[in-house]
């Protein structure tokens, strides 16, 4: 059944709840029916009269009571609702800026150009404009899975949510020690912004879940190494991480309760720990100007933010040889392409590594043969499941 069918069927349920009523209660309640639905017809009538800025509000009023749950079923993060909120507030700026106010007929290629080209010409990076595309595409989606419309022209492929490589950096175990051994006894708020951020280092984790990380977390294994036991409260995945010297010593500081932070402030303090630990070194950053690719040199302290610490995690234990399957187990990445293109692996280390491989050192195993081994006894497309 085609979409206009849809419609057509949703409308004539419709008239015939509203011939219903009318004849039950007359034509008078139709009006009650409709303020204050007590079946599901009344629903029905209710949200088929919803504005697309209605639901936009509704939806995100929903995420954050926790009515609403998202595709693993569990509520959305705050950082998430955040976003949400964000959204809706640019696209209630947009309709504005173009006088009209948009349904949810009115989302179709015409609207997405001109929606770009907004957000473009206010400087708005890539990516931001791509997240705002993605959180309208998934909005009208669960509208129309409600019945409110049968507009599919977001579905198309010229309906594409923008993306751009960012260039994000990590922190080599040299920089992290730096970070770890720097005196920071004349300011507390940087201190403890530096032990959290570091456990974020050690345990590869978002900051949703390193920053909370409390007693009951922290379990002994039968054969008495010390882990880490956590659901990632994004994804709902269950990761045990081993706890290494560095990561024990600040568990014990604070009593295997660390101290409670905001991450808005941990980013702030963060960039100040780096810059007393000497990581000023100049990063080349690439970004996109009013459609325009424009580069800049910035010091690298001052890329440093809570992700940092998770991507650091991640590319670190895989230089240090630890298999990659096992990083996933960890991070919680589901494919190996996908872990890959998330760390930070540079031509020259990649280089390096190779010269390890008896076919660049010139050193053959003993049998002679010329089959490739996989790379720390793995193969490719490996596919992590829970």
């Amino acid at each position: 059944m085609n979409c206009i069918q849809n419609c057509s069927v949703r409308k004539g349920r419709i008239e015939r709840g509203q011939m219903a009523l009318a004849h039950n209660f007359g034509e008078g309640s139709l009006s009650v029916a409709k303020q204050q639905p007590r079946d599901n017809v009344g629903v029905v009538i209710r949200r088929r009269r919803e504005s697309l800025g209605a639901y936009i509000a509704r939806f995100v009023r929903e995420m954050e009571q926790g009515v609403r749950l998202n595709q693993h079923s569990l509520h959305y993060s705050a950082s998430t609702v955040k976003n949400y909120k964000g959204f809706a507030v640019q696209f209630a700026l947009f309709g504005q800026s173009r006088c009209r106010s948009y349904n949810f007929s009115d989302i179709d290629l015409s609207f997405y150009d001109d929606f770009v080209a907004y957000f473009t010409s206010k400087n708005y990076s890539v990516n931001t404009i791509g997240r705002h595309i993605k959180e309208l595409k998934i909005i009208m989606r669960a509208a129309r899975e409600e019945g409110l419309h049968c507009n599919d022209a977001f579905d198309s492929r010229k309906f594409r949510v923008l993306t751009a490589e960012v260039e994000n950096i990590y922190l080599t175990e040299a920089e992290i020690r730096a970070i770890a051994e720097v005196d920071l006894s004349d300011s507390p708020n940087c201190d403890i912004a530096r032990d959290i951020f570091l456990v974020g280092c050690y345990t590869a984790q978002r900051f949703s879940d390193y920053s909370t990380i409390g007693e009951g977390n922290v379990r002994e294994l039968a054969s008495g190494q010390r882990v880490i036991d956590l659901k990632q409260r994004k994804t709902g995945n269950h990761v045990v991480i081993p706890v290494r010297a560095e990561l024990q010593r600040i568990l014990d500081k604070y009593g295997n309760r660390l101290p409670q932070s905001y991450e808005q402030k941990v980013n702030k303090h963060i960039k100040e720990v780096a810059r007393r630990a000497g990581i000023t070194s100049k990063v080349k950053m690439s970004y996109v100007q009013k459609g325009e690719r424009r580069h800049r040199l910035v010091e690298k302290c001052d890329l440093v933010k809570t992700h940092t610490a998770r991507r650091s995690g991640a590319t670190n234990m895989y230089l240090a040889g630890v298999p990659t399957i096992a990083i996933m187990k960890i991070t919680g990445h589901k494919t190996e392409r996908e872990f890959m293109k998330y760390i930070k692996i540079t031509e020259e280390q990649t280089a390096i590594e190779l010269m390890s491989h008896p076919y660049f050192s010139g050193r053959r195993s003993a049998s002679g043969g010329g089959a490739r081994q996989p790379r720390r006894g793995e193969g490719y497309g490996v596919t992590c499941k829970k």
